[in-house]
């Protein structure tokens, strides 16, 4: 609250002055009232014991009300606050009191009276008061324009309302915005508009705890202007984390780039070892918003609501000055400004020239060229410079590839592809056929104007720095034309991607050279190589284990027999030659068949030539040695630096699984999604483009699964700086690095028990375990799991084998950012812990194996469950709203039929749109399947669900009330396979309906059929059913006025369809918008003369009638009248009776009778010379009546056809076949 500038004593005067003065110095004082008829009195002005309010001390830290409960003449009929609080319930006055901070009833009312206001000024009166003509601006910014909001919302109510009433209606309004405002706090960014929403709420919240009990008030350990301070500090912390944190992701991608430097390596774990620490904090803030959503939903009141974040308080350390708070923003500060101090955040994003340094046209090593003749002369001949015996041809899906076309080598980092493309500029050959070759070492600046430059001065023109793209695009247009030029650009990075039009400008202009010139790309993406040729790219993959062995004794011994002349006049090496050869043997499969590793490695191996050492080195891992810039990891490296930060995340974290292990993308993306790496939408894609960068390969003879290169498996690690750590050996519990973030344990067992839990209590800052143990007895490792929920709090993927344990801990309560728990085993439990309910971070159950008997109490508030698999059912929901529930066990037993129907109560159904379940056994709905409960649903689908036998969705909730018409937002409504549901009795179908599909939906159809009234959106409609006897087209008519699609199939049941009765009340065009019409294997159905009649369907385009057996009757001669009609299918009716001539519209465009007797003649001789059988496409199959096709133009013109086995048709010989559309297959 807001005080008078002027001092305490003038404070009851200051009011009057004000008052005259129009001014309001009160947390209204924006507000300029007229003082006489115009004003807005505050309850606190009109209260006659104003003067002693104010004048009290304890009017800074209480609200108006508060000091209003505290007036002695409150309960007088002297203070006005007390006629106009009557006929509120208490707990409206409580909720009102937290969500304005501590404002009064009557404060809030004349807020929403405002909003009420309308363009003259007036506001409807109420009962008991009258607001009088308000002229104060209104500020949007205030704590109560939520309450203006829903005085506009209440505006066009005219009627006379009471206060009750009208807080009453707008309750629900005051819980969506709060819900609303909740929401907010998901999303870090949304912090200070949260705090705005949140600091006045848990003021009064605290507040009102202290009026309730002094000692509780004193346990808050602080008055409320210092709770005021502490939250407002809590607010600009956070705040400040989180924008700290967007920041330092940028410098951590910086220095990613300078990883191999000591410095930069250093404080690149140091930054990120804070920012995973705020990382954890930021979202252990938003696990408490998402419980006061889950909370605010519920309606419980105002308790219900503060709670969450007053436990969020203490838990960073409340009554300690938010110690935990400031603690980590401390550390964020340090380490931003040591990077600042060193200047390292301003390290550009580029590679390091010593990392990667230029290449050039020149082979180093020329002599140390091993294998690849093949794939040399391969290369050569796709270049045209051989002819084309072997190679083969590029091909050019546009004229400047044809005329300029692109050969890309693709290939993982050190594979070999720059030595390729230099060994084919050095071949002899090659250098004759072309009249020069340009050499480009394009790297991670691929800049058009640059590359013009280099191609200019190697062919000896000047160009400026001045010169614009234009200039310098003229100037090679004009230096080409006369040369046959080969151009390599190696090493080309994903950065051309950003600059394709620029790509395509650079190479329209190069297709000027001379016939024959060629473009060579060397790159490790495939997404590159796909950018710069239509034409599949040259794939070069790791050499060959013979020519592999001979390059490693050769870079190893300096030699391939194995020893130098040098070595060989050492005698003390000639004893332990063979052991080496050995090792040497043994460390080969490392390698797996890159050139540069095999150099790499040879270079550590030849240092030093004593068996020990090289032992060390089959032991070690490659990433863990020490490596110089240019050699094989720090090469591979760069392919890891190019990725986008969320991309880099989700390579580094696959560390965490050994070499070899197979993966699958589903997988993948649901680690990469609880990680909060990606969206649940990008998470495909993102694996896909890892695919495309060589950093995933395919399995071999696994369509599904890939795997790591063992090479990027190094690499991942090397990045990884210690964050994931594998334990494969007991020797590897002594290496957990301290920053491990990521652990996982694969050691065939050999870890005890004990050892577990001893992990957990030393790294509890653990984000992810994978634990693949397995354990005898679960009573030795129930402790453990027990252990990883109590000590890992910021524990998100959990993975382990639950090694026949049959329950889990109510523990599992602790770990409030878990977002995974993957289940290896096969136990039924018989139910989940109660405190799972309060997991509202958590996102995927995975246990396929597992049976979940129950769910507990409050299961169904998990608001961020996406995913559900256990045996014999899955729950999956995505971002979208669409809900799955399907379950895979075809029939059960009774126990079982109970069983499911008391899980599916209790799963969580939040902000539905689109519901689909499949095969569920249960008798009966779970009690959320209602519109009330389900406001936004938009599609419902039932799949197989033999047994359930009502909808309560369908049933009235509000018969005959506007409410009722409120609450259905359902558009499309599939129900197939159904057949126990009981239709009889009432149903409302919602007038929002746009599709229905109902096949085997049930018995009572007649009945449910007669309820199709209002359907007024309604534009598709199909129904499969056999026990369906009767179309109600009475209701029909007047109620589906939108229908456009009409389809029957299986209806066997169903003789015949008259429109008579209900055309004689009704106007031509009663299915105005009919199109499409399907009638198929009715069986039963007699007639169509009086359901298929131009008169009532005056836009039909296609009408299907098809294997309709006791068919007989067909309005073929009326079908001249569908002035709109294209198709036309009868197919599969032998009892049809067309002994009538078949008329035909010219609009018609396709026509196929097929298997169809007694049709003698098709006639369109009425329409004279405007029928055009030319564009006609046209099946006569199996017709034995057909005699003549009458009309102006023969059928020997037609283009499109298939006649045949019609022998009375004597116009053509048959069969005839013309055009692909009708080909038999």
């Amino acid at each position: 609250m807001r005080f008078c500038r002027r001092s305490s004593i003038q404070q009851s005067k200051c009011l009057r002055i004000d008052v005259q003065q129009q001014k309001l110095i009160r947390p209204w004082k924006r507000c300029k009232l007229a003082c006489n008829n115009k004003s807005l009195f505050r309850p606190w002005n009109r209260c006659l014991c104003a003067e002693r309010v104010l004048n009290s001390p304890e009017v800074k830290t209480t609200s108006a009300i508060s000091a209003h409960q505290r007036c002695r003449t409150s309960t007088t009929k002297n203070c006005s606050l007390v006629p106009r609080c009557r006929g509120i319930p208490k707990w409206h006055l409580n909720l009102i009191h937290l969500l304005s901070g501590g404002a009064s009833a009557t404060v809030l009312s004349d807020w929403i009276l405002l909003g009420t206001k309308n363009s003259n000024g007036e506001a409807p009166h109420f009962e008991g008061r009258a607001l009088v003509r308000v002229e104060a601006a209104y500020d949007p910014q205030s704590e109560f324009s939520h309450f203006f909001y829903l005085g506009r919302i209440l505006r066009g109510s005219k009627i006379k309302r009471s206060l009750s009433d009208l807080f009453n209606l707008a309750m629900d309004k005051i819980f969506g915005i709060l819900k609303g405002a909740a929401g907010l706090a998901a999303d870090a960014n949304s912090i200070k508009e949260f705090f705005n929403w949140f600091r006045p709420r848990v003021l009064a919240a605290i507040y009102s705890e202290g009026e309730g009990s002094a000692p509780a008030g004193e346990n808050r350990t602080a008055p409320l202007h210092q709770i005021k301070g502490d939250l407002q500090k809590l607010e600009h912390d956070l705040w400040l984390i989180q924008s700290t944190t967007s920041t330092m992701y940028d410098l951590i991608d910086r220095l990613e780039w300078h990883s191999h430097k000591e410095t930069e390596a250093w404080h690149l774990r140091q930054i990120k070892d804070a920012v995973y620490d705020a990382e954890d904090l930021l979202d252990e803030y938003n696990y408490y918003a998402l419980k006061v959503k889950v909370e605010a939903s519920k309606n419980l009141g105002q308790d219900h609501l503060h709670e969450p974040f007053l436990e969020f308080l203490d838990n960073v350390n409340f009554g300690g000055k938010l110690s935990k708070v400031m603690e980590i923003q401390n550390r964020l500060n340090h380490v931003s400004d040591q990077a600042k101090g060193l200047g390292l955040h301003k390290t550009l994003k580029k590679f390091d020239r010593l990392v990667r340094p230029e290449t050039c046209c020149v082979l180093d090593e020329p002599d140390e060229i091993f294998g690849r003749q093949k794939e040399l002369e391969d290369l050569i001949q796709i270049l045209g410079v051989r002819g084309c015996k072997r190679g083969r041809h590029v091909a050019h899906s546009s004229t400047a590839e044809a005329r300029m076309p692109v050969l890309p080598i693709v290939g993982m980092g050190g594979v070999g592809k720059t030595t390729m493309a230099q060994q084919i500029c050095e071949d002899e050959v090659v250098k004759k056929h072309f009249d020069c070759i340009i050499w480009i070492c394009v790297s991670d600046e691929f800049e058009v104007n640059r590359l013009t430059r280099v191609v200019l001065k190697s062919l000896g023109v000047e160009s400026e720095d001045s010169d614009t793209r234009n200039t310098l695009m003229d100037k090679l247009l004009y230096s080409v034309k006369s040369k046959k030029f080969l151009l390599v650009l190696d090493d080309m990075w994903d950065d051309v991607l950003k600059d394709e039009k620029g790509w395509k400008t650079f190479h329209r202009t190069l297709s000027n050279g001379l016939k024959g010139s060629m473009i060579l790309v060397t790159t490790r993406s495939s997404e590159v190589a796909n950018l710069v040729s239509k034409s599949d790219p040259y794939e070069l993959k790791g050499l060959q284990d013979d020519v592999l062995r001979n390059f490693f004794k050769l870079c190893a011994f300096g030699s391939v027999q194995s020893w130098s002349n040098s070595c060989r006049n050492r005698p003390e090496l000639e004893r332990i030659r063979p052991e080496l050869e050995r090792i040497g043997e043994a460390i080969l499969p490392k390698l797996k068949g890159s050139p540069l590793a095999a150099k790499t490695l040879g270079r550590l191996l030849k240092s030093n030539l004593s068996v020990e050492h090289w032992k060390d080195i089959l032991r070690s891992e490659l990433w863990k040695l020490e490596q110089k810039e240019t050699d094989i990891l720090p090469a591979l490296r760069l392919s890891y630096v190019y990725l986008p930060q969320y991309m880099k995340k989700c390579f580094t974290i696959c560390a965490l699984y050994p070499k070899d292990h197979k993966f699958e993308k589903e997988f993948l993306a649901d680690i990469w999604v609880a990680q909060g790496y990606v969206e649940a939408e990008d998470a495909s894609s993102c694996f896909d483009d890892l695919v495309n960068r060589s950093f995933f390969q395919k399995a071999a003879n696994q369509s599904d699964s890939y795997v790591i290169h063992d090479l990027m498996h190094d690499t991942a690690q090397l990045v990884s700086g210690g964050e994931c750590f594998i334990i494969q050996h007991v020797s590897d519990l002594t290496k957990i690095p301290s920053n491990v973030r990521h652990l996982s344990i694969f050691t065939n067992g050999n870890i005890s028990c004990t050892e577990l839990v001893n992990i957990c209590t030393q790294n509890k800052k653990l984000r992810s375990l994978v634990c693949n143990e397995t354990y005898r007895s679960s009573k030795q490792f129930a402790p453990v799991i027990d252990c990883w929920f109590k000590e890992l709090p910021n524990i998100r993927v959990l993975i382990f084998n639950l090694s026949r344990v049959r329950k889990l801990p109510e523990s599992i309560g602790n770990s409030k950012h878990l977002r995974y728990l993957g289940l290896f085993g096969n136990s039924t439990f018989e139910n989940l812990p109660s405190s799972v309910s309060c997991l509202y971070h958590f996102q995927i159950i995975k246990a396929k194996g597992c049976v979940f008997k129950r769910y507990p109490q409050g299961f169904n508030d998990l608001i961020s469950i996406k995913k559900i698999e256990s045996k014999g059912f899955i729950y999956i929901k995505d971002n979208c709203g669409k809900q799955c529930l399907k379950w895979i066990e075809p029939r059960g037993t009774d126990e079982y039929i109970q069983m499911i129907e008391e899980q599916i109560e209790l799963l969580p159904h939040w902000n539905l749109q689109h519901l689909v379940i499949q095969r569920y056994q249960g008798k009966s709905c779970p009690s959320w399947l209602r519109p009330d409960c389900l406001k936004m649903l938009t599609s419902l689908e039932l799949n197989w669900c033999d047994n359930i036998q009502s909808l309560s969705f369908f049933e009235p909730p509000f018969p005959d009330s506007e409410e009722s018409k409120n609450i259905y937002h359902l558009e499309v409504l599939e129900i197939r396979h159904c057949p126990n549901i009981n239709w009889q009795g009432l149903v409302a179908l919602p007038s929002s309906l746009r599709r229905v599909t109902l096949r085997i939906f049930g018995c009572s159809i007649d009945h449910l059929l007669s309820c199709f009234r209002g359907l007024t959106l309604l534009t598709y409609l199909e129904i499969w059913c056999e026990l369906l006897t009767l179309i109600p087209l009475q209701v029909w008519i007047s109620n589906l006025g939108s229908l456009e699609d009409l389809c029957f199939r299986w209806c066997r049941s169903l003789k015949s369809i008259c429109v008579s009765e209900a055309g004689s009340r009704h106007s031509v065009g009663v299915f105005s918008s009919l199109s499409n019409v399907t009638f198929s294997l009715c069986d039963a159905l007699l007639s169509l003369d009086e359901f298929l009649m131009p008169a009532y369907m005056p836009v039909m385009k296609t009408i299907h009638v098809k294997a309709c057996r006791q068919l007989a009757l067909v309005p073929v001669d009326e079908l001249h009248r569908f002035s709109r009609l294209e198709e036309l299918h009868i197919e599969y009716c032998p009892k049809l009776n067309m002994q009538r001539r078949m008329t035909l519209p010219s609009s018609l465009r396709k026509l196929c009778l097929s298997r169809c007797p007694s049709i003698e003649y098709i006639d369109n001789s009425h329409l004279g010379n405007s029928m055009t059988l030319k564009g006609l496409s046209l099946r006569l199959d199996s017709c034995p009546d057909l005699i003549s096709i009458v009309g102006a133009i023969s059928v020997s013109e037609i283009q499109s056809g298939y006649i045949n086995d019609c022998p009375k048709l004597m116009e053509i010989t048959q069969p005839f076949t013309r055009g692909d559309e009708w080909k038999r297959s």
